[in-house]
């Protein structure tokens, strides 16, 4: 987390999907470790090494405005299903820090089936 936190700024928002259960607008380092925390609730017990891979790709580069292209991977040992499906980080910078970070899935909406049939229950939080 550590880590995570020093690519930030301070003043950081961090964007997510509404339909995702730990979507919306996070925002400075407290909401950093939030949303790390409420991310790693939901995916956490989903994977494992193998699915940690983001396998990522760099887009092209505007300035201070950087696209990646990733595999979101998951598998729900119980039910033997697995997810693997793009995503896309679209981040903006200043100064060597990502003051904006979005993340774009192909399709939000079969994220957040995955993650409710899987039985995830989420954590009343205020952002």
């Amino acid at each position: 987390l550590e880590a995570v936190l020093d690519c930030y700024d301070e003043r950081v928002e961090i964007h997510e999907a509404e339909a995702l259960p730990y979507g919306g607008v996070y925002r400075g380092h407290d909401g950093a470790v939030e949303h790390a925390t409420a991310w790693a609730q939901a995916w956490g017990p989903l994977q494992t090494p193998e699915e940690y891979r983001l396998d990522p790709i760099i887009l092209e580069s505007e300035g201070d405005t950087l696209g990646v292209l990733f595999r979101h991977r998951a598998v729900d040992r119980e039910r033997g299903t697995r997810l693997d499906r793009p995503e896309v980080g679209i981040y903006e910078t200043r100064g060597g820090k990502i003051v904006r970070s979005q993340m774009f899935h192909d399709d939000s909406a079969a994220v957040a089936r995955f993650l409710e049939d899987a039985s995830w229950a989420p954590s009343e939080t205020n952002r």
